[in-house]
This record gives structure tokens, sequence and C-alpha cells, in this order.
């Protein structure tokens, strides 16, 4: 070892990524706690929901049901259930948990209070008790699997107080925001649009509610868990986007040192995703309970209410990114994944125009969306939650390779669907290659090419943030050599 590389090693490690300034030295050890909880809990989500992944590819794989009594049609669907709901309904209401209480760090944080602080844990430790209660239905192979849009369900008593109790843990702490919101004098405009999205959240719960009160009678098990969970299933899909918004604009303030746009004018998107989601649940009050219409003017929300706001938004972000260009390509990796994710999210959405409801141009469609939601989760840890916790890496290339494998592999995975739905193979059903013609099966290789790679991204994630999250130390941790 020369004495250039003894220099090297004896240098602190380049922060790429310092804390956002808006909440340096606002974070006490009781909201720091729950950020930990909070950053811990959606990770080990999407990790369960990698395990189950594979438990499903094994339950579909020919011969083994000679070897294990569970790999049933039945238990094979139930797998399905628990693992979309903790990739897509677990995982991101974990995020916004997160984002919820580091925001209200902004707010008065240092105010808590006992009772406070104690809905704080409250609601972390029951956020992770809901994992146990909605598991133990599926592996014990009880209840009836209900594989229905956005919430797909299992039709038992625990399931159903499971997700009645993860609902429950995300409201209490953006009601504590919601409270001590209007006694600021000023409020930044990225916690203004995570309290929208809070909202939102609400807003959704309602329309829950409302559906079940207006439950039509003789829909049958599915027909009633789709009708309950379809509209606010759709309203969640706006505070999503909200929260990925909010993450641009945390990611690129942070990173390149400037807002995409003004803030009155990021409140203002931000309160244009909250009027056209509070539209939810005036349609139970315009439409009779399963009107046909009420589910087209649901969909209409997503053609008319949501593209602005988010088109303002994003156009911005992009404006951003071209005269900054030169620390896109040299600037911290989270820049690469603000830009991975506002392609991917652009994709989606044009799909979305040009999909057919019965075929798998559909799941191309949302899929794109969810994953760019999804790359702009990952880049919030590495671009704020993990610097507030002091725990950060200099594996500036690993990050990028991540962001680029989660981001590109989706691309991949949504064009070959779109593809395969395009020569009319139908979706949510297996074995359809067999029998496809070439363009088929090429549209079906690009796909599966896709997810390969796309899941190394995730399980690069997965493994570099739960490093750094489970080290058992007090003070800073930086995670490996620069690479």
């Amino acid at each position: 070892m020369d004495d250039k590389d003894v220099i090297a090693r004896s240098l602190p490690p380049p922060v790429d990524v310092p804390v956002d300034g808006h909440f340096a030295g606002k974070l006490t050890a009781d909201l720091r706690a729950e950020l930990h909880g909070w950053t811990v809990l959606p990770l080990a989500a999407l990790a369960l929901a990698g395990v189950l992944a594979l438990m499903l590819g094994l339950a579909h794989t020919p011969g083994v049901e000679n070897i294990f009594s569970w790999t049933g049609q039945t238990f094979f669907q139930k797998l399905i259930v628990v693992h979309v709901t903790f990739a897509f309904v677990v995982w991101y209401l974990g995020v916004q948990g997160a984002l919820t209480v580091a925001v209200t760090a902004q707010t008065r944080g240092a105010e808590l209070g006992g009772f406070g602080i104690l809905i704080g844990r409250a609601a972390m430790y029951g956020f992770g008790l809901s994992f146990i209660m909605l598991l133990i239905p599926a592996l014990a192979d009880l209840g009836e699997p209900s594989i229905n849009n956005y919430i797909p369900l299992l039709v038992h008593p625990l399931y159903f107080a499971g997700l009645a109790l993860l609902a429950l843990c995300l409201a209490l702490p953006i009601i504590r925001l919601l409270i001590f919101l209007p006694h600021q004098r000023f409020v930044e405009a990225g916690t203004f649009g995570v309290a929208c999205a809070g909202v939102i959240y609400l807003i959704a719960l309602v329309c829950i509610a409302a559906a079940w009160f207006t439950l039509p009678a003789n829909m049958g098990v599915v027909g009633a868990a789709e009708y309950v969970m379809w509209g606010g299933g759709h309203i969640l899909q706006f505070a999503n986007t909200a929260l990925m918004l909010c993450g641009f604009y945390f990611l690129v303030r942070v990173a390149l040192g400037e807002t995409p746009l003004p803030p009155m004018w990021f409140k203002a998107m931000m309160l244009l995703l909250v009027a056209g989601a509070a539209a939810g649940p005036l349609l139970y009050l315009t439409y009779g309970g399963g009107s046909p219409d009420m589910r087209v003017t649901f969909t209409h929300l997503y053609w008319y209410a949501l593209p602005v706001p988010a088109g303002v938004v994003m156009i911005s972000v992009v404006r951003l990114l071209l005269r900054r260009r030169h620390d896109l390509l040299s600037g911290a990796p989270e820049v690469k994944a603000v830009a991975a994710a506002l392609f991917l999210f652009a994709l989606g959405g044009v799909l979305g125009f040009f999909e057919g409801s019965v075929d798998t141009r559909t799941p191309g469609h949302y899929h794109a969306m969810l994953i760019a939601v999804t790359l702009g989760f990952i880049a919030l840890y590495f671009g704020l939650f993990l610097p507030l916790l002091g725990r950060r890496t200099e594996r500036r290339r690993l990050r990028t390779a991540m962001y680029l494998l989660l981001g590109g592999g989706q691309i991949l995975h949504s064009l070959g669907l779109y593809g395969a739905g395009v020569q009319g193979v139908l979706r949510k059903t297996a074995g359809a290659a067999e029998d496809a013609d070439i363009t088929t099966k090429i549209a079906f290789i690009v796909e599966g090419t896709g997810a390969v790679i796309a899941v190394t991204g995730g399980i690069i994630f997965i493994f570099l943030a739960g490093k750094l999250l489970l080290a058992r130390t007090e003070r800073d941790v930086t995670a490996g050599a620069s690479s």
C-alpha cells in the first residue's frame, strides 16, 4: 500500500448527498427513533414481498406439487394477494409514514409532548404487528382469495383486521401532522406536499368506508371486494403520485441546491391533487352502489384531475435537469434516479392512453407507473432518510447501477407486457407463451428479461439500505468504500 492509499483511507468519506437544510437539527431523539422504525418497516415489507415472489415461483414450477402439499392453485392465489399487498400497499404506506414523521420535525417536533410521542410509537409498532396479521391467513391457507384491483384481499377476519390496523397506524401520524400544521407561521413547500398526500390518504379511507356502507346486495365475495377497494384504491394513487412529486422536490433540492419550481407553485399543484381526490367521496353520493357510471367517473379522475398537477411538476423537474445536465451526469446518483423515474412514469402514462382492459397492456401501463413511484421512494432513502439518520453510503457506482437496473429493467418489462397485450394475451393468466406465435414469444422474452433486471436492482437496494439501517451503533454509519 503506497502513501496515496494510506492518505485516501485516512480521509473522511465524500458526502455527495448532504442533509437537507430544512431538516437539519430538527429531528428530536423521539422522532429519530420513529423515523428509523418507519424506514425499516417498508424495507422489511419489500423483503417479504421478495420471499413471497420466490414462493410463487416455486409453487408454479411443474412437478413441485408432488413434493410440497401447499402448492395448489388456491394457495398460489393467496400468495399473490399477500405478495401484491406487501410490494405495493404496505411498501407505499410505510414510505408515506416515514415522510410524515420526517416533515413533522419541521412543524413542532420539539413540542410533541408525551401523548404525541405515545401516538407515534403506537403507530409504528402497530404497523409492524399488522405484517403478522396479514401473513398468517395466507401461510396457514385460510380464507378465500380475491385478486381484485389496487388492494387484493383474503376474505378472513384476521386479514381484514390486519388491513384495518395498517390503515389506522398510518392515519395516526398523519392526523398528528395535520393538527400541528395550522400553528405554523410558514410551512415549507415539501412539508405542505406531504401533508396534502396525508389528506388524500384520509379521503381514500372515506371512500372505502362509503363503499362498504353502499355495498349492493348479492354481489358475491369477489365482486364485493372489488367494489369496496376500487374507489379508495383509485384515490390512493393520487396520494402515491403526490408523494413521488414531493420526493422529486426534496431530492433535486438537496442534490442540486435549487427547487424545480417556486414553492407557491408547488403548493398549488399539491392542492389541485387534493381537489381531484376530494371528488371521490362525492361519487358515492351521486351514483347508486355498483353503478357502472361511478366506475367510469373514477377512471376519468385519472384522465382529467391527475395529469395537470403531476405534469407541471414533472416538466419543471425535467427543465431543471436539462439545465443542470452536467450535474445529472456527474452529480449524486439520486439525480439519475429522478430522471429514470420521470421517464418511467411518463412511459406508463403514455401506455395508459392506449391500453386494453382485458389484456396485458393494462399491467404494462400500471407496472411502469408503480415502479416509477418505487424508484423515487428508493432514492428518498439515500437522499433524505438515511442522511437524516446519520447513515449514509458513498457507493456511488452501486447506487447508480441500482437505480438504472430497476428503471431500465422495468422499461423492458412494461414494453414486453404491452407487446404481448397487442398480440391479444389476456392479463392474470399463466402459461400463455406455450402456444404463442414468434412475435408474442419475443414480447415474453423481453418482459421476463426486464423483470430479472429490475428485481436485481431491488435486491441491491434491500441489502444496501438494510446494512445501513440495521447497523448497531449510535454513531454515524458509512457503508462501503468508494466504488
